[in-house]
């Protein structure tokens, strides 16, 4: 345990907080877009760094409201924690408004590599 390395992830560059801004919007449609792949893919990680819960995001669809904003469906395996993980739907704006404990929001694992979406389900 001595080649152990600790790093404080409160609000650092390594997990950085997920934001509902058109910078990070852009970021995850680009990752998600016109990808035919066949099995699906685990394109982005997501977690609560003080929690259990971890969405592993496959797909994204732009969601346009009535004034002109926008948001982002996600679509992947969500698991709260709670012993029943499903392939699910969650929207960008719910992750980002999260504010936990301590201040800490959602964040985005920048180490995830993508892998077919079967092997974060087992």
């Amino acid at each position: 345990m001595s080649n152990m390395q600790t790093e404080t992830i409160y609000k650092s560059d390594a997990y950085p907080q997920v934001q509902n801004t058109e910078a990070f919007r852009d970021f995850i449609m680009w990752g998600c877009q016109s990808v035919e792949s066949k099995p699906p893919t685990a394109r982005w990680k997501f977690f609560n760094p003080i929690g259990a819960a971890t969405w592993y995001i496959s797909e994204a669809e732009r969601m346009v409201h009535g004034d002109g904003t926008y948001d982002l469906e996600l679509f992947g395996w969500c698991d709260m924690g709670m012993g029943f993980p499903e392939l699910g739907y969650v929207m960008l704006s719910e992750l980002s408004s999260y504010d936990g404990p301590l201040g800490l929001g959602i964040e985005r694992d920048i180490f995830f590599d993508p892998c077919p979406l079967s092997e974060v389900m087992s």
